[in-house]
């Protein structure tokens, strides 16, 4: 989404301690997985959570879709790190009473899920301008690219091919312009390249 910002990740681990349960857990799924935010306020109890009441080593996202395509399902994992943000909110509904493997797990009227709408006007109250939910799953496409693009020196569009399929882009162009990768960034990267002095170093 054009304009939305991300955060550096040391910001959002301290936002985390300082949100309320529903929506720090809200902010570590969304961080963590890159998945959209409609993807995770669709997320019941039981997608989350096994037999035993632990969090699931893979989560199944459904992508919503509409008209004729059909529906997608992402799995991805939830880092163990950040297990703590998401059992609170959950024991937090516990209390309230709606522990049905059926219960969504961000609730809100009628037991229905939160609206993304809702969730927008949360982080957009807390964070400002450029931010409304998308700067969660900006924030994962940013740390991931970054982290490939170290373990790929020798091959970026290897590093920019997996950001994609992270994502769940159809088309790499899109990764492209979600990254925020502009002619710019293109100009600057061949000054540098070609760069006699750069060359004749053997840099």
């Amino acid at each position: 989404m054009p304009g939305m910002k991300s955060l550096p990740l040391h910001v959002v681990l301290a936002l985390l301690h300082e949100l309320p349960a529903k929506y720090a857990c809200l902010a570590a799924i969304g961080v963590t997985t890159g998945c959209r935010v409609s993807e995770v306020l669709m997320l019941q109890r039981h997608d989350l959570l096994d037999r035993d009441g632990k969090i699931k080593d893979v989560i199944n996202f459904v992508k919503l879709k509409t008209g004729e395509e059909k529906t997608v399902h992402r799995k991805m994992s939830i880092p163990a790190d950040f297990h703590c943000f998401v059992i609170a909110h959950l024991r937090e509904e516990e209390q309230r009473g709606h522990e049905m493997p059926t219960d969504y797990v961000f609730r809100g009227k009628n037991g229905k899920p939160l609206s993304r709408i809702s969730a927008y006007h949360r982080f957009r109250a807390i964070l400002g301008t450029g931010y409304g939910t998308h700067w969660m799953r900006k924030t994962f496409a940013q740390e991931i690219f970054k982290f490939l693009l170290n373990e790929n020196t020798s091959d970026p569009m290897r590093a920019l091919e997996l950001t994609r399929k992270a994502l769940g882009h159809a088309r790499i162009d899109t990764t492209v312009k979600y990254l925020g990768i502009h002619e710019e960034n293109i100009q600057n990267a061949q000054k540098s390249i070609f760069n006699i002095e750069r060359i004749k170093n053997g840099l």
